[in-house]
């Protein structure tokens, strides 16, 4: 038998070698789908004896962790070893065999630019003495039992990837209106007020040194008595749901939500499903990079499509808050990140959730880069930012400083509009009585 040189596509040629053999199917690749039980022709292959495959099993990427396939080439009967190194793609049949560029793939076997050879007799052989190499070599046997140990990580992994096909980062549009009062000369004005923040760091400090903790526990494995406990439970000082509610966190920001909320998602079955997604460190995978905007976009999006009773839009923010405060300030409500980005000139097309909490949080952070604050202290500059366009706003309509004062019913509002008022008098807006110039 000569060599021969094939280009794709080239199922035909495995797929026809595969039908003819009736002892032997060894094959090394790195990476394969589903498209790989199409391929193989379920029923040829049922009775072949010698059935082996080296692959990879490395959770960065799909196609070396596509667990139900995985799991079906199992019941096939293969006998599955895997090596993370293994670069190389060989396909050995009773009579065949294909040394290739091709993984097991539509796109390895028909849609890429590849090359491959079907190899002499001689190589052949050559090449069935290398897979028992490294076959001997690879140690790590992929079973259903690793395979049902490793399932979290497929589905979140698959989670992510469907988010990225739908969820595109750059369909968003995120830039600075012009005109109206300059929103940059505000937080440069609320910086120079030299308010004292030391209540927020000194809370921020025990709250972070709390948390610390939290995710050390969170890493042993998902355990809902750490997100939620009933009034009667001897953890009932010690989770997340007290912390967010009565302890230090509650002290940075509180939710507004009642206890049956917090009970309702955190004791809900999905809920494991979401903590994985929002901090995947807890099952072994690679922590979300949000400094890339097209992984703070999919974690956006894919924050808000659980199907879980009151895990609506104040939970899911908090937790991204609390998990990643470099990204998201504490406000957890979508209709005040708006009217914040409103006052800092956000234009954008952003409609669901997650696009809104994207677009906001984006627009917020890039606004405010350049201040030497954490996210804690932002808050206080974002609730400033608004309160000081708000004042103007009404001012500008006719309305008297102490009237509106008068009327905000909540101490913290009235707070927040003092420190506009200071704002506007310190840019030279409003006098000393108050009255807009």
């Amino acid at each position: 038998m000569n060599e021969i040189i094939l280009k794709n596509p080239i199922t035909d040629h495995i797929r026809n070698a595969v039908n003819k053999s009736r002892n032997k199917l060894n094959f090394a690749v790195p990476f394969l789908n589903s498209f790989a039980i199409t391929a193989l022709n379920q029923s040829s292959i049922k009775h072949i004896t010698d059935k082996r495959l080296i692959t990879r099993f490395d959770p960065s990427c799909l196609v070396s962790f596509d667990i139900p396939v995985l799991e079906k080439l199992i019941k096939l009967g293969f006998k599955i070893r895997y090596n993370n190194e293994i670069h190389l793609k060989l396909y050995i049949t009773d009579s065949e065999t294909f040394v290739t560029s091709s993984n097991l793939t539509k796109g390895g076997f028909e849609n890429n630019i590849e090359l491959t050879v079907k190899v002499d007799t001689e190589n052949q052989q050559h090449c069935s003495i290398f897979f028992e190499e490294i076959w001997q070599n690879a140690k790590n046997e992929i079973t259903e039992i690793l395979l049902e140990d490793n399932l979290d990580k497929y589905y979140l992994l698959k989670k992510r990837e469907d988010f990225s096909d739908r969820h595109k980062s750059s369909d968003i549009i995120i830039r600075v209106t012009e005109g109206g009062i300059d929103s940059q000369k505000i937080i440069e004005e609320i910086f120079k007020m030299g308010e004292d923040y030391s209540y927020v760091r000194e809370v921020s400090y025990m709250a972070n040194q709390k948390k610390n903790l939290f995710k050390t526990r969170l890493k042993a494995g998902f355990d809902k008595k750490i997100f939620y406990v009933s009034k009667d439970h001897a953890m009932r000082y010690d989770n997340l749901f007290y912390d967010f509610t009565y302890g230090k966190e509650s002290k940075i920001a509180g939710t507004g939500l009642r206890e049956l909320q917090f009970s309702t998602v955190f004791e809900h079955p999905e809920f494991q499903k979401a903590i994985q997604f929002i901090y995947p460190q807890m099952i072994g995978l690679k922590p979300w990079n949000l400094a890339d905007e097209e992984e703070l976009h999919q974690f956006c999006c894919g924050l808000f499509e659980f199907n879980i009773p009151q895990y609506t839009e104040v939970l899911p923010i908090r937790l991204a808050s609390y998990f990643y405060p470099e990204y998201f300030i504490p406000i957890f409500k979508l209709s005040d990140l708006e009217k914040i980005c409103d006052a800092l000139k956000l234009q954008t097309n952003a409609k669901t959730k997650g696009d809104r909490l994207y677009a906001y949080s984006l627009h917020i952070r890039k606004q405010m880069q350049h201040l030497p604050h954490d996210s804690n202290i932002k808050f206080n500059f974002a609730y400033i930012i608004l309160y000081t366009f708000e004042l103007w706003g009404r001012l500008e309509s006719g309305e008297n400083y102490s009237d509106i004062i008068s009327n905000a019913k909540k101490q913290w509002k009235k707070r927040y509009l003092h420190k506009a008022l200071q704002v506007l008098q310190r840019l030279g807006m409003v006098n000393q009585k108050n009255e807009k110039i």
